[in-house]
């Protein structure tokens, strides 16, 4: 079992957006135009996801699963704003629990469309990455795909992230076409990924074995819907 963080995937809050933003600007600059996230934050044809600390988890925990043995000196009253600045959150906390302003480590964002669900955009903060945290948006992203009705989910990623494309395909995402020079950036083309329908038993069983390893390699799995 791999050490993971105490998040759980929850629907957007109006709370959320400015750490969302914050996310979203970290992750796609320099193409970066902040998304109508208040907008559409009851928009029946998007879903919002974000990944966040769970709340009644303490900071001292938190802190331990980041750094377990911090040195004395690194232990102030107010260890909660440590933490936060420590994983790259910005915060003028001065109380030792004023934590629900700066709890969000990463978001997905998914568009309805006919009998099509699409991915448009998944981020996790960049210092808490490597902790599954993405996977489990990914999973988030399926469960709100499936409930709502949707036949395949779709995405597109940039040619040379392996790794995203691993995670991907893990979940039986298929590459079907290539966009040509989709990133204005470096005008780096995009894959076009789509799953095998998700609302057939062979899928339901897939995902479900998916979901179970994924919970046995980090020791959690939260998703409320």
């Amino acid at each position: 079992m791999q050490e993971s963080l105490p998040v759980s995937v929850r629907r957007l809050q109006a709370k959320d957006i400015e750490q969302v933003v914050a996310i979203e600007k970290e992750a796609f600059s320099p193409l970066w135009v902040s998304s109508p996230f208040k907008r559409d934050l009851n928009n029946k044809r998007a879903s919002y996801l974000v990944a966040c600390f769970d709340d009644e988890v303490s900071p001292e925990e938190i802190l331990a699963e980041i750094e377990p043995n911090p040195p004395e000196e690194r232990r102030p009253r107010t260890i909660w704003s440590r933490v936060l600045g420590r994983i790259g959150f910005s915060s003028n906390v001065e109380t030792e629990r004023e934590d629900e302003a700066f709890n969000i480590a990463g978001y997905v964002s998914v568009w309805y469309q006919g009998d099509e669900a699409h991915i448009t955009e998944i981020a996790v903060k960049e210092t808490l990455r490597g902790r599954g945290i993405g996977e489990l948006l990914l999973i988030g992203s399926l469960e709100a795909a499936i409930e709502h009705g949707s036949r395949v989910m779709t995405l597109e990623a940039r040619v040379s992230n392996f790794i995203a494309h691993r995670m991907y395909q893990k979940y039986n995402f298929k590459s079907v076409g290539i966009r040509k020079a989709y990133y204005s950036d470096n005008r780096e083309d995009a894959v076009i990924m789509t799953t095998i329908p998700i609302d057939t038993d062979e899928y339901h069983q897939l995902f479900t074995d998916l979901q179970s390893t994924y919970q046995t390699r980090w020791g959690r799995m939260r998703i409320e819907h």
